[in-house]
């Protein structure tokens, strides 16, 4: 199929504006956002991406290509990188609990069944997501913001605007949108499954995050 991202990016366009019309991201926009707030978001955080950067390495070892493996084991190391950089920024010790919320353990479960028992396309479109929702919610902010002078979380949002995590963003759909041309029809219908699946609890994280969700 060409060009599948774009036909299915299509279909989680509500999705997309449930997550930029949330109050996490309206309140981080207009840096109103509660410091407690954004604390148990980066520390909740920090755990999903501890078990991302596994399911973008169990998708890189199935790739067919080896720039293809390459690409997911370099976004794995710099998921260590980058995010670690942001988290000893924004993540005080206070903030610091060993537990994932129940919304983080569930879209960690799901990545992990998905990545380690289907194939290397539906893995690659399950992870996608969390790549491109990113994206588009940090140059939403960028865009709209009236304080980035001031804003506390602004290195925050910069890192998802910038110019960096958008040649990343493109390559990994791009790597996406190469394997849906030689999918089966029922991989391009679990293919476009997972990514509406996963899209959804990226929504679910963030309200998770502002709800600062717990087990009881």
């Amino acid at each position: 199929m060409q060009n599948w991202y774009e036909q299915t990016r299509a279909k989680t366009e509500q999705i997309f504006q449930s997550i930029i019309k949330h109050d996490f991201v309206k309140e981080l926009t207009g840096a109103t956002l509660d410091k407690d707030t954004f604390g148990f978001y980066v520390n909740q955080d920090s755990l999903y991406l501890s078990e991302y950067k596994k399911s973008l390495v169990a998708v890189g070892s199935k790739c067919h290509r080896h720039k293809d493996t390459q690409f997911f084991y370099e976004s794995a190391t710099g998921i260590i990188q980058v995010e670690d950089e942001l988290h000893k920024k924004f993540l005080e010790k206070k903030y610091i609990n060993p537990e994932p919320s129940p919304t983080c353990e569930l879209y960690n479960s799901y990545l992990a069944r998905i990545v380690n028992n289907e194939s290397v396309e539906v893995g690659a479109a399950a992870v996608l997501p969390c790549f491109t929702i990113y994206k588009e919610v940090g140059d939403f902010i960028l865009a709209n913001q009236k304080n980035s002078d001031s804003n506390p979380y602004q290195s925050w949002i910069e890192t998802y605007a910038s110019d960096e995590f958008a040649l990343a963003v493109k390559q990994a759909i791009d790597i996406v949108d190469t394997y849906a041309l030689t999918a089966s029809p029922a991989s391009l219908a679990k293919m476009e499954e997972v990514f509406i699946k996963t899209s959804k609890l990226e929504w679910m994280f963030w309200d998770s995050a502002y709800k600062q969700e717990a087990w009881i």
